[in-house]
């Protein structure tokens, strides 16, 4: 059976294209990989979905890769892709970086509304003895730790981008222009 050739065209169809950033992004994560582990290079990989969220792949990190990147010296050849002065890019990772900022404090903010909420509790070495709570407490305290829950980050990942963009912030590589 061969592969058919697809149109590089954006794909009208919201779920099929949502299945289909689902596959590839796995394709290019395995991908990136076997070139890791083949070639034996160190590989990142950030994709942002069209909903904002990030995926990464680093081997042996994002962190270490991004560093290595960041202080290697002025005379080595890398490939970009595109030319790393390019202002569309800039702007745009510039952006993108704005927006996680402004995630993070949006989960420092629901952070300490959660410190606030949970503070009317008694802990004990840290841990909360729920045998003393009446059932309204209870239910109380589910429904904080549920709202908790959902205003968690979906993985390290996200965390960990944001981490790398703030370290290519800090070493000049862009201005955020925000």
């Amino acid at each position: 059976m061969s592969h058919k050739n697809i149109e590089m065209k954006l794909m009208e169809n919201k779920s099929s294209r949502l299945v289909t950033f689902s596959k590839r992004k796995s394709g290019l994560f395995k991908k990136a990989m076997e070139l890791s582990i083949l070639c034996g290079v160190e590989v990142v990989v950030l994709l942002f979905s069209v909903g904002g969220k990030a995926y990464s792949f680093g081997h042996p990190s994002i962190e270490a890769v991004t560093k290595k990147f960041l202080h290697q010296g002025e005379g080595s050849h890398v490939s970009h892709g595109e030319s790393s002065n390019d202002d569309g890019n800039i702007g745009k990772l510039s952006h993108q970086l704005q927006e996680l900022n402004d995630q993070i404090q949006v989960e420092k903010d629901k952070k300490k509304e959660l410190d606030k909420a949970l503070s009317k509790y008694k802990f004990i070495n840290g841990k909360l003895p729920i045998d003393n709570l009446s059932f309204e407490e209870l239910v109380e305290f589910k429904a904080s730790l549920v709202e908790a829950q959902d205003n968690m980050p979906a993985s390290n990942d996200e965390l960990e981008v944001a981490s790398s963009l703030l370290l290519l912030r800090e070493n000049g590589m862009y201005e955020t222009g925000i």
